[in-house]
């Protein structure tokens, strides 16, 4: 019935979105248009620390998609990186002695980029592979991360080695969306569409080039920086999920912070501390939980708005509706007749 909630996971830093955001208005498209039913705020773009989940990042490239309606316009425009946006990692990989000290960090620690996908590494031969497995999200989006990353990657070995570097091969698991000399002009090597697994292949003697910017001491803090961070992200990870199943466990009567801060075994204060380093607050987690029951009735169900209105815990209508048209930018009455006109 409802949504997987690891799509509700605060991972994606705020620069991965305000970056689009920047590349979009290039292009002539607002913030708004861009942001629109994401529920990010262009206030939140400036709060370096912030995070957003999967699902308001997946959102996002929707709105992108939507807007430009060029499937593959992305393969017209080369790929420009900087190691700032790729976090502790790209520091730790540009400090790394050697190109295949490098990959080694970037796929341990990829999830903390808020990747949507596992990254694994591996060599076949001559070849050094880089593949991808385990989407969160599927259809035009997950082609298009996909693709994003594959073409990041080309620069970005340039820019640690210093080096001329091409890829020997792409391959893709699913059709090209759109001629696939686009891709190959793009890419600069032979692409395979329909293949067993989305793989990056390139020779696998650059693995031994020294980088530029080697330098042990720094590659090993950032290193442990990086480990900090993870095993934070693996312990806080269920804590969101917990608080929105247990919010879910009682819809119409959703409790107080201090009675859920009980409930996961944790002070108050604890709870509201750990919430904010994710990124997040009790409030933003319960609207986000309104949200997606909201839409989950207005789908599914012919209940009354104002029988939806109560389910969700609100004392008027008109907060609700005034909840929702910020949510969706559409009232609940618009919204249920426009997902029915276009089922």
């Amino acid at each position: 019935m409802f949504h997987n909630y690891s799509l509700d996971k605060r991972a994606i830093p705020i620069r991965t979105i305000a970056s689009m955001v920047e590349t979009m208005e290039q292009k002539g498209y607002s913030a708004a248009q861009v942001l629109s039913d994401t529920g990010i705020t262009e206030a939140d773009l400036l709060d370096t620390d912030y995070r957003v989940t999967y699902r308001q990042r997946i959102n996002q490239i929707s709105n992108i998609l939507n807007l430009v309606n060029d499937p593959g316009f992305w393969l017209d425009t080369e790929s420009v990186v900087s190691i700032s946006d790729f976090g502790l990692p790209g520091y730790a990989m540009m400090s790394s002695a050697s190109l295949d000290q490098a990959v080694q960090i970037a796929v341990k620690y990829h999830k903390t980029a808020g990747a949507m996908y596992d990254v694994s590494f591996l060599q076949e031969g001559d070849d050094a592979v880089i593949r991808l497995d385990h989407f969160l999200t599927g259809g035009i989006v997950s082609k298009y991360l996909i693709e994003e990353l594959f073409l990041g990657i080309t620069p970005l070995i340039r820019l640690l080695s210093g080096q001329t570097f091409s890829p020997r091969q792409v391959s893709l698991n699913y059709d090209p969306v759109t001629d696939i000399a686009r891709y190959e002009n793009r890419f600069r090597c032979e692409v395979r569409f329909g293949q067993p697994f989305c793989e990056y292949r390139f020779d696998a003697k650059f693995l031994n080039a020294r980088l530029t910017a080697a330098n042990p001491d720094t590659a090993r803090s950032c290193e442990e920086a990086c480990r900090k961070l993870l095993n934070q992200m693996d312990i806080e990870a269920d804590l969101v999920s917990r608080i929105c199943h247990l919010l879910l466990s009682t819809p119409g009567e959703f409790p107080k912070l201090d009675a859920v801060a009980g409930h996961l075994s944790l002070g108050t204060r604890t709870l509201r501390r750990r919430l904010r380093e994710l990124g997040t607050s009790y409030q933003s987690i319960l609207d986000d939980v309104k949200k997606e029951l909201a839409i989950e009735y207005l789908q599914t169900t012919d209940l009354s708005v104002q029988e939806i209105s109560d389910l969700l815990g609100y004392s008027e209508v008109t907060n609700f509706r005034r909840a929702f048209v910020k949510w969706a930018d559409l009232s609940p009455y618009q919204y249920r007749k426009h997902k029915r006109q276009t089922e």
